[in-house]
């Protein structure tokens, strides 16, 4: 098992500025000398005062704090403890939602943060997640990272009953990615604090955790930033060898963006096999994967295809029973669960040779099968 660590908080902030009008500063008038008069004209110039300059900042709020990035990494170098660098990357970002991916080392995380009512929570937290699914319709509980009004002094009760607050709102911040004017985040608890640092234009730039007597200090400091970074990680997908009468699977590397959704890459890559190599196809040419849903209570993963694998199969009992168990083990593997169900155009499977009941479920079988080479 992987282990399980703490998780620092992420998210994205943003400020912003308005800059006013200079003003004109001085106005000129002519006098004239009244008609009949025995003096020569004169010509009087009237001085008016400069209108100071001002300069209006607009109020922070957290829309201006918060912008939906896409295809980002950033990595951070830490110390004071083995999971103290970590990687993040942006696989959401919709309707004041985000959803990111945090890499330690040791697990991967994901959490999902929201703009609501005034203050940027992070509502789902989930450990050991290694694959890519959409998570940001799911909350396990509020906890408030950041509140309006947005300047120091302004306190609020973090999810677990602690003291959290705005301490500072210009702070020097230095880091292996630059230097930072930033707003400090304080949360106290009995016997720790936590400042998470948060800089224009680039979000959480150093977090700093010390225990109540300062026996330890762990420091996660922003080193950089990479846009335009897909999520890179190893599929395996199944496909049967006739031939040999034997499923094989093959590893490859797939990269995916801020917003895809893996259902495609399955598409593809289950049709796709090397030349004379012997594999037949998992999914036939116009199969196409409607929808990919968890369960985690039933231990289940339903994956809907459309009614072009059953009419494109062509196969008899064994080839039909090899396809149906790489689609199990391709889904079931890479989503961790130990049942598939299969459906097609959203009804139970059925075939020549198999009909299967309203949520029946095929059972992963991946023990003896080994890599195609």
């Amino acid at each position: 098992m992987k282990k399980s660590i703490v998780i620092f908080v992420l998210c994205t902030l943003l400020l912003s500025a308005c800059n006013a009008n200079q003003l004109p500063g001085q106005n000129t008038t002519t006098a004239a000398t009244p008609p009949g008069s025995s003096t020569a004209a004169q010509t009087t110039t009237a001085n008016v005062q400069p209108t100071p300059a001002t300069t209006t900042e607009a109020p922070a709020k957290l829309s201006d704090y918060f912008p939906l990035t896409v295809d980002v990494h950033l990595k951070y170098r830490g110390t004071g403890n083995e999971y103290a660098s970590f990687d993040i990357y942006v696989d959401y970002a919709k309707d004041n939602k985000m959803q990111v991916r945090k890499n330690n080392g040791g697990t991967e995380t994901v959490l999902v943060y929201e703009i609501r009512d005034n203050a940027l929570v992070c509502n789902y937290s989930r450990g050991e997640t290694y694959y890519r699914y959409d998570y940001t319709a799911m909350t396990d509980g509020d906890d408030v990272l950041l509140k309006e009004p947005l300047a120091a002094g302004t306190t609020w009760t973090a999810k677990d009953g602690s003291q959290r607050s705005i301490t500072a709102v210009d702070k020097q911040i230095d880091t292996p990615a630059g230097s930072f004017k930033a707003i400090e985040v304080t949360t106290t608890r009995k016997d720790s604090v936590n400042k998470d640092y948060y800089a224009k234009g680039s979000g959480l730039v150093k977090t700093e955790y010390n225990s109540g007597n300062a026996a330890m200090t762990v420091v996660s400091e922003l080193e950089k930033v990479e846009k335009d970074v897909p999520f890179k990680h190893i599929v395996r997908f199944y496909f049967p060898q006739f031939e040999k009468d034997r499923i094989v699977y093959m590893e490859r590397e797939i990269a995916i963006k801020t917003n895809e959704d893996m259902k495609y890459q399955f598409q593809k890559e289950l049709k796709t096999i090397p030349e004379s190599s012997g594999l037949g196809k998992t999914l036939t040419k116009n199969t196409q994967v409607l929808g990919i849903v968890l369960d985690d209570e039933k231990d289940t993963v339903t994956v809907d295809l459309s009614s072009d694998f059953i009419k494109e199969m062509n196969a008899g009992t064994t080839l039909e029973s090899m396809l149906v168990n790489s689609i199990t083990n391709t889904f079931g593997s890479y989503y961790m669960k130990g049942k598939v169900i299969i459906t097609i155009d959203g009804k139970p499977y059925e075939s020549g040779h198999i009909l299967m009941k309203p949520g029946e479920a095929f059972t992963v079988k991946t023990e003896g099968i080994v890599e195609y080479k």
